[in-house]
């Protein structure tokens, strides 16, 4: 046999001249969207929102995958834009449709939910609180397509958002969906369901979507994006939230502000209730912290709860004011009058609310002390109580 005609090994590797088939960077997000057609719109703007938020999360924002998806001439693609174009800013809701639009004039179809011209409508809106009003849920029911689509924001007074959810409503509407809520955490909630306006949802819920932003990432917005918690943490959802409340109001609407004469009016009425402190200008300095941080809030300032009652305590006091021994002595008493204020002031029931306070005012105390007490927060300081 001749060498020639002998059998050869073949060689192991790859063929001469080919390279690897690169995958596109895309290609997993692509595949989620793909899964997407075929359900429905308010599931694609929960999965929009999401990678919104991831985006975000991550400082490159949406504008290079809008880029990069108007240059596809593939229905995920376009899935993707569409529901990209429901959630965020107007900016970024503009860009996305956009694109979409230019991606649908190259012929590709669209996902099966996708109606043309279609924005959410506002139908209801409604809030349940609890007994001192520190924790907030504001249900907003907007329709499109002929479905309604409730947003659930739990929200608490200096604090802004906690949670979002989002719901497809129930039949029996919004108000059956709140009322399982209550039903669900009895101890939860008050069993009173308050109808709101358009604008009264925009003027509560709006601040507390700018300031998410302002803030900016956290190591909790990071692990809520990858948790699997019931309740979602609001960077899932806010960029849902954003699109869905600015609706709600024309551009050039304006959240009225609350009168800086509030301020006096409140502090000389808390001094003219039957608050039984004997200094009456230690009471009378910390009824102009707490009253002064709720108007610079917007926020009526007899509306006090534990909740942000401490967070006003740590950031206006603690954070940055000297107080004496002598007033921190008095201040266990001070707070307690105010809280007792706040009550009547608003025309809570006056015993129950009162023993919520005597209930929380410990921990109320015990958070402030601590936060008083901490090096760093003793560094800042360079005001006085009075």
């Amino acid at each position: 046999m001749s060498p020639q005609s002998k059998p050869r090994k073949k060689k192991q590797g790859k063929a001469p001249g080919r390279r690897p088939e690169q995958q596109s960077p895309y290609g997993a997000l692509l595949e989620s969207a793909a899964a997407l057609r075929s359900e429905s719109w308010l599931l694609a703007d929960a999965w929009a929102s999401e990678l919104y938020a991831t985006l975000w999360l991550a400082g490159s924002g949406t504008d290079p995958l809008v880029e990069a998806l108007r240059k596809m001439d593939d229905p995920a693609a376009l899935t993707a834009l569409r529901a990209l174009a429901g959630v965020g800013t107007e900016e970024s809701r503009s860009a996305a449709f956009a694109a979409a639009e230019t991606v649908a004039a190259r012929g590709v179809a669209e996902p099966s939910w996708y109606v043309a011209g279609t924005v959410p409508d506002f139908r209801d809106a409604f809030l349940v609180t609890n007994l001192l009003g520190d924790v907030e849920v504001i249900a907003i029911t907007q329709e499109r397509a002929g479905l309604g689509e409730t947003v659930l924001f739990m929200r608490q007074p200096v604090l802004g958002a906690t949670a979002i959810e989002l719901f497809a409503t129930p039949a029996e509407g919004t108000v059956a969906l709140l009322e399982d809520m209550i039903a669900s955490t009895p101890e939860a909630f008050r069993d009173e369901i308050t109808p709101l306006s358009a604008s009264d949802v925009y003027d509560r819920v709006w601040p507390d979507v700018e300031q998410f932003w302002e803030d900016g990432p956290d190591e909790e917005a990071e692990e809520g994006l990858m948790g699997e918690e019931d309740v979602r943490h609001p960077v899932q959802l806010i960029a849902l939230a954003d699109a869905r409340v600015s609706l709600l109001v024309p551009k050039e609407y304006e959240i009225p502000a609350v009168s800086p004469e509030r301020t006096d009016e409140v502090v000389e009425a808390f001094l003219a209730s039957e608050h039984g402190i004997a200094d009456v200008e230690a009471a009378r300095a910390f009824a102009r912290i707490v009253v002064s941080a709720a108007v610079e809030q917007n926020r009526d300032p007899v509306v006090y709860g534990p909740a942000s009652l401490t967070a006003v305590l740590i950031l206006n006091v603690a954070a940055k004011l000297h107080v004496s021994d002598a007033d921190l002595a008095l201040l266990p008493e001070i707070v307690r009058a105010w809280a007792y204020f706040t009550v009547d002031a608003r025309d809570l029931p006056r015993d129950e609310a009162r023993a919520v306070w005597d209930e929380e005012l410990p921990t109320v105390l015990a958070e402030f002390s601590e936060a008083y007490a901490d090096p760093e927060l003793v560094a800042e300081r360079d005001g006085q109580f009075r």
